[in-house]
């Protein structure tokens, strides 16, 4: 194709290392906003230094957007805010709005402002 599946700004982007969740000992989830929606993508290679290089790079995009956004704070004041973890994830179950729906087992996550849930981990 000639024109990107998805463009992700570094405004809303997050690296965060996942090989549990992926299964790989190098994986990455990257984590952006499309559409006012939480998007995932989980990403590894067999080479665990490419991936560091691919975090870091994130990271340094970010701490650049992060300059130019504040110029006024401090490199200290901008260093929490690169990439962030997860706050809690894990499996749950929740019900439909209705009383007589069942309980159906869902992935969710606690990000710093939201609780996101999906059908399972990826």
């Amino acid at each position: 194709a000639k024109e990107p599946k998805a463009i992700m700004k570094i405004e809303h982007l997050n690296a965060t290392f996942q090989p549990a969740k992926i299964g790989n000992p190098h994986g990455l989830q990257i984590t952006y906003l499309k559409d006012n929606s939480t998007r995932n993508i989980f990403v590894y290679h067999e080479d665990g230094k490419e991936i560091v290089d691919w975090f870091n790079a994130i990271r340094a995009a970010r701490f650049h957007y992060l300059q130019v956004a504040f110029p006024g704070a401090s490199d200290y004041d901008l260093v929490p805010k690169l990439s962030r973890n997860y706050l809690k994830e894990g499996y749950m179950e929740k019900t439909g709005p209705k009383q007589t729906e069942g309980f159906k087992k869902r992935w969710f996550t606690m990000d710093d402002r939201r609780l996101m849930y999906f059908k399972d981990p990826l």
